[in-house]
C-alpha cells in the first residue's frame, strides 16, 4: 500500500506538443513552468508578462519568477488556457499543475489510484489513467 507515495505524473498536450513528467500537485497554488520549457513551446522572453508574485518552494526558498504566460493545455478531451508562472529554477518535472488548473478543469487527482478524474462538456466524467512503469 505504497501507491499513495508516488507523485501523480501525467503526459498531456501543451500548445500542441506532447509533454511528459507533468506533476499534478494539489498543494501548489499556482502552475509552474521552468524557463527551459518555455523554448520548447516556441515562446520568447518577450512573450512573458511581468508579474510581481514571490514564490516559495517546499524548503521555504523564495524566488522571483521571470514572468507569467498563458498556454493552451489539453487533458483528454478538455482544452483550457492556463496561466503559468515561469521560474528560473530547474526541476524534476517539466511542468507543475497546481490548484488553479485542477479546479479549472474540475479535476479530482488521486495519488492512491494514480488517476485523475475530470469533467468534460460532452460525456460528463472522464478518467485519465497514469501509465504504469513510468
Amino acid at each position: 500500500m505504497k501507491g499513495h507515495l508516488k507523485p501523480l505524473l501525467l503526459t498531456l498536450m501543451i500548445e500542441g506538443h506532447e509533454v511528459n513528467k507533468v506533476l499534478v500537485d494539489g498543494g501548489a497554488a499556482v502552475n509552474i513552468l521552468p524557463k527551459t520549457m518555455r523554448k520548447r513551446f516556441g515562446k520568447l522572453m518577450t512573450d512573458l508578462k511581468p508579474h510581481n508574485i514571490l514564490i516559495s518552494d517546499y524548503a521555504e526558498k523564495s524566488s522571483h519568477p521571470k514572468g507569467m504566460i498563458l498556454l493552451d493545455v489539453q487533458i483528454g478531451s478538455v482544452k483550457r488556457m492556463t496561466m503559468f508562472i515561469v521560474t528560473p529554477s530547474k526541476a524534476n518535472f517539466n511542468v507543475l499543475l497546481g490548484r488553479e488548473w485542477i479546479h479549472g478543469v474540475g479535476g479530482v487527482p488521486s495519488t492512491v489510484h494514480q488517476k485523475i478524474f475530470f469533467w468534460n462538456d460532452d460525456e460528463g466524467l472522464e478518467v485519465l489513467y497514469i501509465a504504469k512503469g513510468r
